[in-house]
């Protein structure tokens, strides 16, 4: 029975980065840009931030920064906004927080 309950327990802690945040229908129509120009004739909506913190498993710190991009654009939509302008990008071994502008673009 130790031998079986071991590996499982191993694998079960190494899944724990593995958490991800579902895009919604509405956030996968959200537009992310860094160029300040697409949103040069939009209307500011609001601030937005996304953040997903690292958790030392499989899903590692490309999987936080993606958790964080949806959750921007999830957000971002919530707000009536189209496109987000990524202000700051953050990514390190403690997770990754983005920061925008989001924008309501015809």
């Amino acid at each position: 029975m130790k031998i079986i309950i071991v590996p499982f327990l191993m694998v079960a802690l190494l899944l724990t980065g593995c958490i991800t945040v579902s895009l919604s229908p509405e956030g996968s129509k959200v537009r992310l840009t860094s160029n300040p120009d697409v949103v040069r004739n939009c209307s500011y909506v609001g601030q937005v931030k996304g953040t997903d913190h690292f958790n030392g498993g499989l899903a590692g710190q490309g999987a936080a920064e993606e958790n964080a991009m949806r959750e921007i654009r999830n957000r971002a939509a919530d707000m009536g906004a189209n496109t987000v302008h990524i202000v700051t990008k953050s990514t390190g071994t403690s997770g990754s927080a983005i920061r925008g502008e989001a924008y309501g673009c015809t």
